[in-house]
């Protein structure tokens, strides 16, 4: 048992002899993450659909997890924090920033489409359209659930809302096909309406409901009826911007102050 007891002694943990990372390597560490990641992810949010760029962020965001885990051995687990960090830019990118640059550039708004012509366009996300009319005779509304998505099992739905649509017409007189729709959605107790100033919106090639006793081919092509959206998308840019410093800032708040009491211990 004395031998026993001498050799347990031997094997005592030795002492890191590795100095911990300095402040400016976390910092430019997690700042590369986060900073990195955002930028990565933005032709993501500029160019692919959101359904796309949600599996796209949920994929990619493994690696950088993984990394993080690595580098957290070095400069502590505060690395992580940064990482989350870099969560929350990536979903920035996608879902603000670069619909905000897409939109500007016109990647994912195309202007002064004919109607007889939208076919051509289904790829963007934005329609506004010139030589059209709305035709009154084929307004409705109706009121269904809204559909947030489908699944092989069943349908997820949303509150109950009030749809108005009318079909959109050429001027020229010539057939539209598929079918056109302006739509528009409010709260069961509102009312929207489909304003004549305004040329285009969001495009749906999907009804946002589940309902089948309605005029409507299945490839009907609707529009989310709405004006410019210019000022919209810059001031949407602007505060995404802002989220990405606020962002850095957080993580160098962390960094420095955890950085202070490593000091003073």
């Amino acid at each position: 048992m004395f031998v026993g007891f001498v050799e347990n002694q031997n094997r005592r943990k030795r002492e890191p002899n590795e100095e911990p990372a300095s402040f400016h390597f976390v910092f430019w560490i997690g700042f590369s993450f986060i900073l990195g990641f955002g930028l990565f992810l933005l032709p993501f949010g500029a160019y692919l659909p959101l359904s796309v760029s949600v599996w796209a962020i949920i994929i990619l965001f493994l690696p950088v997890l993984f990394l993080g885990i690595l580098l957290s051995k070095k400069t502590g687990l505060k690395i992580l924090l940064a990482v989350f960090l870099s969560l929350l830019a990536g979903g920035n990118s996608i879902l603000f920033l670069g619909d905000s640059i897409g939109y500007s550039l016109g990647i994912t708004a195309k202007m002064d489409v004919l109607p007889e012509e939208v076919s051509h366009y289904l790829g963007y996300r934005y329609l506004f359209l010139r030589d059209f009319y709305l035709d009154d005779a084929s307004a409705g509304e109706f009121r269904s659930p809204l559909l947030v998505r489908k699944r092989s099992g069943g349908s997820v739905y949303g509150p109950v809302i009030r749809f108005q649509y009318k079909e959109i017409r050429s001027i020229s007189g010539k057939y539209v096909k598929p079918s056109l729709y302006a739509i528009c959605y409010s709260k069961d107790n509102s009312k929207c309406h489909l304003s004549s100033l305004f040329s285009g919106g969001v495009l749906l090639l999907e009804p946002l409901w589940d309902l089948e006793d309605l005029p409507f081919s299945k490839d009907s092509i609707y529009l989310v009826w709405r004006g410019s959206m210019d000022s919209e998308m810059f001031v949407k840019g602007v505060y995404s911007l802002l989220f990405f410093l606020f962002l850095v800032l957080i993580w160098a708040v962390v960094v420095y102050f955890s950085q202070n009491q490593g000091n003073e211990s």
